[in-house]
């Protein structure tokens, strides 16, 4: 077996062997990807911890993909935010990319990921994940063991491997990493509900549009949410009935109803919806109440 290092500073890629310099430069940098990577040099093994890494994600950043049926990825979140498979991740959760089945992944544009990862390789992946108490199910959890885990991954990136017996350490390391969900799994706290449920879009679609009174775009919704346009309005169709344009446009106008009867003046209502003017707002309230704001008021 042995050590490659890598790092990534937007398109530019660098591969060194057994030198952990190369990912030192990208130390300071706002956004990079950096990792060891272990190559067995003997016959393919059952499993082997093959890449341990450290990212600050490109806010443009968007990942869809199905993974590999041989290869396992446990995403250790420590700073950020943004979406995977539909759910908000943050600080302190952890993410699965489990073998063969797809998934997407996209930071929050204003506050990107942070996040450590492993992955594991080999024909065994998954009868030994299953063996930590990982299960296909659960693929977005609370990780209340991060900063333990952290630890773990410096000592991996760190490590000088000149005089290293590395099978035995990637070994070692592998079960170490895994070792923490199973001791905590009974404390944590499964946020994931099965991959290909729409309901998960939907969920966060609903949230995101609360947080920002309902002032997105059905572009700007797909895009924090990680899917196409076209995707998300197959998955409103099927869960809600009504395509994301015509949701937004009602969950807009009944928030508004809401602030007139708290006493908002409309003009200011009209401006905090985001209506492009007061017109705008006045058109599409009478429309669909059948009175003006300043008559829905009285």
């Amino acid at each position: 077996m042995y050590v490659r290092y890598y790092a990534a500073e937007g398109e530019k890629r660098e591969w060194r062997d057994a030198d952990k310099e190369v990912y030192r430069k990208t130390d300071g940098l706002p956004y990079y990807k950096k990792g060891v990577y272990f190559y067995p040099s003997e016959p393919e093994e059952p499993v082997w911890l093959w890449m341990v890494g450290h990212e600050r994600s490109d806010p443009a950043k968007l990942v869809e993909q199905r993974m590999w049926r041989s290869r396992w990825v446990l995403h250790v979140c420590v700073g950020g935010r943004g979406f995977y498979n539909g759910q908000p991740v943050g600080a302190g959760m952890a993410f699965i990319s489990w073998p063969n089945l797809a998934h997407t992944m996209r930071p929050d544009p204003a506050d990107p990921f942070e996040y450590y990862w492993m992955m594991l390789r080999g024909r065994e992946v998954q009868p030994f994940v299953r063996e930590f108490g990982f299960r296909s199910g659960e693929l977005l959890f609370d990780c209340p063991y991060a900063s333990e885990m952290v630890s773990l991954f410096h000592l991996i990136l760190e490590s000088d491997y000149a005089r290293t017996d590395l099978p035995e350490f990637n070994r070692c390391m592998a079960r170490l990493l895994l070792s923490y969900h199973r001791v905590n799994a009974q404390d944590m706290q499964v946020i994931h509900t099965p991959i290909g449920s729409y309901a998960n879009y939907v969920d966060s679609a609903k949230t995101l549009l609360y947080d920002h009174n309902y002032a997105l775009t059905v572009g700007q919704l797909a895009g924090l949410l990680g899917v196409t346009p076209k995707h998300l309005h197959r998955v409103f169709l099927k869960t809600v009935g009504e395509s994301p344009k015509q949701y937004i446009q009602r969950k807009r106008l009944e928030r508004g109803a809401d602030l007139l009867q708290g006493g908002m003046p409309p003009t200011e209502v009209a401006l905090m919806l985001r209506y492009a003017d007061y017109t705008a707002f006045y058109r599409a309230f009478l429309q669909k109440f059948g009175v003006s704001p300043s008559e829905f008021i009285k």
